[in-house]
Order: C-alpha cells, then structure tokens, then sequence
C-alpha cells in the first residue's frame, strides 16, 4: 500500500481537493500517511488517528515505504540548516525525523533525503506519561493562536491542542472533542478532577470543546489562544461562558502513570 509522507513542517488537510475548501485538520513532518485517493495534483490521506483528508502532492513524497523515524520534536520550532547554515526545513512541536546524534548535534535525514543539521533537543522516545508531564507540556504553550484544524505549534483547535499534548505522552486520543469525550468512561466530579483529567463542554448538547484540567476547577485550553481559565467564579480567571457550558469531567487515571 502506498504511503504519502509529509515533508514540509505542517501540512493542512482539506475536506476538498482544492485550497478554497475548509481545512479538517493538519499533519506533521516525518508523518506517514495511508493513500486512499487521489485527483490530479491531490492525494486523499489517512493518518494514524484514522482521520482523512486532502494534500496537495507537493507537500509530501508518495511511496511504498513508510518513512523511518527515530526521533520526536517536542519544543515550540527548531531549524533544519544545510551544511552552510542555510535553512532547509523548519520542525514544529510533534515533527518526527530520522536523525542520529554526535554528542552535539543531530543530523537528520528529512523524507526527500535531504540532510541537515540540528541544534535543538530531539526526544528518542515519548515523554513520561504523568499527570505533570501533561500539564508541563500543555503550559508550554500558552499564549498558542486558536487554528480551526490546527494541531501544530503554530495553532491549535481544541481537541487538536488535547490530542496533540496526549500523543507526546504515547497517549493517542480521537481528532475531534466529541469522540473524545466517548474515549473515557470514568466521569467524576469536577471538584474531584485531577491535573491532566479532561472536561468537556457542549453547545446545543452536543459537545463542542474540552480542556486539560489543571486541578478541580481550573484548566487551560486552547480558546482565542492557549490560555488557563477557570470555572471557579472567584478566580481571576473565571470564565462564565464555559461555566455554562460545562457538562462532563472525566478521569485519565486508566491511562497514565500517576
């Protein structure tokens, strides 16, 4: 089966096999994907969460293999630079390489098979999956642009913000907020959420959004941008509207460490 591998630092994906169409959600460099279509200069994709979409072929390299990757990018961007110092190809939180380390640098094969360099910290295996871990990791981002779609440092939507933060942690969640909520069925009380737990939020009874909960009612979450609120009306961070909105807290006790 033929594989269409990312190779630019995000890749949009389209409902359509046209720019003018709405994005659904993105990819990331090093990613793999599965080919299930394809129109003219366009390839419908599978990625690994079972989510589908349009690319335009000049984002990616169509073969029969899967591209070999031994290391993840967990910071903000790093700079993939030539030999010259040139940059080659910018990585952003999630991008997955081939890359061997010399005690220094990393040099790293990129999908087309264009080698460079890079200065920044690569991760040969998934962070620990903790509670602090994933709420280390989610404030790292804070002040993130809201992207409809978005799943990259660049901007994150909500649930591409929640699933990206759990798959650092080798966790894999669904794409969107409501197959999300579906995922867990341990729902407790809010004043009972712990760091990490997920709460959901729903409009017209359908949910619609969620956040990481930082402790009982506090939590942060990728609305306008990646910012900490709360559901506690004397804190400084209250926010009415998702107070309103609340339905549900659940519990990731199942699927972490501690």
């Amino acid at each position: 089966m033929s594989n269409f591998v990312i190779n630019v630092s995000v890749m949009n994906l389209y409902r359509e096999p046209a720019f003018q169409s709405e994005v659904v959600t993105q990819g990331l460099l090093g990613e793999s994907c599965i080919i299930v279509d394809q129109s003219d200069n366009w390839t419908k994709i599978k990625q690994w969460d079972g989510y589908e979409g349009w690319a335009h072929n000049f984002y990616g390299i169509i073969q029969d293999e899967t591209y070999t990757t031994t290391h993840s990018f967990f910071g903000h961007s790093g700079e993939i630079v030539n030999t010259e110092g040139h940059g080659i190809r910018t990585i952003h939180f999630g991008g997955k390489v081939n890359a061997e380390f010399d005690g220094i640098n990393y040099t790293v094969t990129l999908p087309d098979g264009i080698v460079g360099v890079l200065e920044s910290n690569l991760n040969a295996n998934a962070l620990s999956s903790t509670r602090k871990s994933i709420v280390d990791l989610a404030q790292l981002f804070l002040g993130t642009p809201y992207l409809w779609g978005g799943k990259s440092s660049l901007g994150f939507d909500c649930s591409g913000f929640v699933q990206s933060v759990f798959i650092a942690h080798d966790i894999e969640l669904p794409r969107d907020s409501y197959l999300q909520a579906d995922r867990f069925v341990n729902e407790i009380k809010l004043n009972e959420a712990q760091p990490g737990d997920l709460l959901f939020f729903a409009e017209k009874n359908e949910i619609s959004h969620l956040a990481i909960s930082l402790g009982g009612k506090d939590l942060i979450n990728a609305r306008g941008w990646v910012r900490n609120e709360s559901l506690h009306p004397s804190s400084e961070t209250f926010s009415q509207k998702l107070k309103d909105l609340f339905v549900k807290a659940v519990s990731i006790a199942e699927i972490v460490k501690s």
